[in-house]
């Protein structure tokens, strides 16, 4: 009994270390952008999503512009720990027109320096920190934002080049047909209204052949610009299919990043900034010390004294009450608003998690089952057809079918990449980038 007990705590312990180490895996807001990979290996022609991402890392203007705002957020901070300037102070008193030459005046100089003693300039440095974090969380939703606007317009265009093929195929088919059937006509084995539809079959084909065209060279403008590249035909290649059933296991550990959520992160950052903001306000009623120095002359008979000075000021009237008060209110405010935040963060998780689910599981029946269906019912009946066994009619459904099949497989691959980016967007985390060739 008491080796069984051992081994099932081995047990659990060993799926406890997976479970955090898949969690550990699940890293938030970072993008896999790899800035210091040179580019020169890339062939524009072929362009895999890491190439792209390459691209965009190498040549995109964002990066450069979020680096100077971290550098701004920098010089807030190198501020709030500057000590305050001295004061230098020169006086005359005495001084009348009656006194030829300033014989009775006094003149004094002495110079003036606060002392901020009770953790207010520290309390400033730590607004100041909290305002960086802020900004860094904000940069990096930024370059994940990059990265997701990057992924949906390379999947776009994947998806319009697809379509290119899949109308080719359509059109040949198309174009077989009508050649079986002007052969037949020629022998009296085929209607003319037959070769009507086949023709009309093929043209409508044709039309959709150069509608997708024009998407594919309507998406390449907008993927290239996004590394200030220009169109010159280049295509995009895709493995994402063999990705899915780790996609599958890797959404799995989504529900736990429910505090990721951008809202819930932005109001949490705001939430430190606020607690801050209240301990410089908490700092600031604790009286500041200015000590001063300086020398004092008496014109009348040159002499000559030094000065000394201290001044506090008294917090009878204004210890910053109201400004406390206020920032309380908004504590409590945003803490109410990160509880519903979470709340629906999770749902809106789920939700997602569900409809992707179900996304990869019709993709897989479609894929195993209703694909493979529907090209074996297409060569059975043309087959039929070229014998005269069958219509034309039942033929043409047949290849509508299996085009309609083709095209809804393509569509589907485009869904689930969007539900992906949907998920990725919600919680920053990675779920499906694709590994070098």
């Amino acid at each position: 009994m008491k080796g069984k007990i051992q081994i099932s705590l081995v047990s659990m312990l060993a799926i406890v270390l997976i479970l955090s180490s898949n969690a550990r895996a699940l890293n938030s807001w970072q993008a896999p952008f790899d800035t210091t990979t040179a580019n020169s290996g890339i062939v524009d022609s072929l362009l895999s999503l890491s190439d792209v991402l390459k691209l965009v890392a190498a040549e995109n203007p964002t990066f450069r512009s979020l680096s100077y705002q971290l550098q701004a957020a920098g010089g807030n901070l190198k501020q709030a720990g500057l000590w305050p300037n001295p004061e230098l102070e020169a006086e005359f008193e005495e001084v009348s027109w009656d006194s030829p030459g300033f014989k009775e005046s006094e003149f004094s100089v002495s110079i003036a320096q606060e002392f901020e003693l009770f953790g207010q300039r520290g309390a400033r440095k730590n607004v100041a920190q909290s305002g960086i974090e802020a900004t860094r969380s904000r940069i990096d939703q930024s370059v994940f934002d990059l990265y997701l606007e990057t992924k949906q317009r390379f999947y776009a265009l994947a998806h319009a080049q697809q379509n290119v093929n899949l109308s080719r195929t359509s059109v040949d088919l198309a174009k077989e047909i009508v050649e079986n059937i002007n052969f037949r006509l020629d022998r009296g084995a085929s209607l003319q209204s037959e070769l009507l539809l086949a023709q009309l079959e093929e043209q409508r084909a044709l039309l959709a052949l150069d509608q997708a065209r024009q998407d594919v060279i309507a998406l390449e403008a907008t993927l290239v610009s996004l590394w200030h590249g220009k169109p010159s035909g280049a295509k995009v290649s895709t493995d994402a299919e063999s990705y899915f059933s780790h996609l599958l296991e890797k959404i799995n550990l989504l529900s736990s990043h429910a505090d990721s959520a951008r809202d819930i992160i932005q109001m949490q950052g705001e939430l430190k900034i606020l607690r801050a903001e209240k301990a410089m306000a908490i700092a600031e009623t604790r009286p500041a010390l200015t000590l001063s120095g300086g020398f004092k002359r008496l014109e009348a008979d040159d002499s000559k004294s030094f000065l000394f000075g201290v001044s506090v000021p008294i917090p009878l009237f204004n210890r910053n009450q109201g400004t406390k008060e206020s920032i309380d209110a908004q504590l409590r405010s945003l803490e109410y608003d990160i509880e519903q935040g979470r709340t629906e963060a999770i749902s809106s998780i789920e939700s997602n998690i569900i409809g992707l689910r179900n996304l990869v599981d019709r993709h897989a029946t479609l894929d195993s089952m209703l694909l493979p269906t529907a090209e074996k019912a297409y060569h059975i009946l043309k087959d039929a057809y070229e014998t005269g066994r069958i219509p034309y009619t039942q033929l043409l459904e047949a290849e509508r079918i299996l085009n309609d099949l083709n095209f809804e497989h393509n569509d589907m691959l485009l869904e689930i990449q969007e539900q992906v980016i949907a998920l990725e967007s919600l919680t920053g985390v990675t779920l499906l980038v694709e590994k070098e060739n």
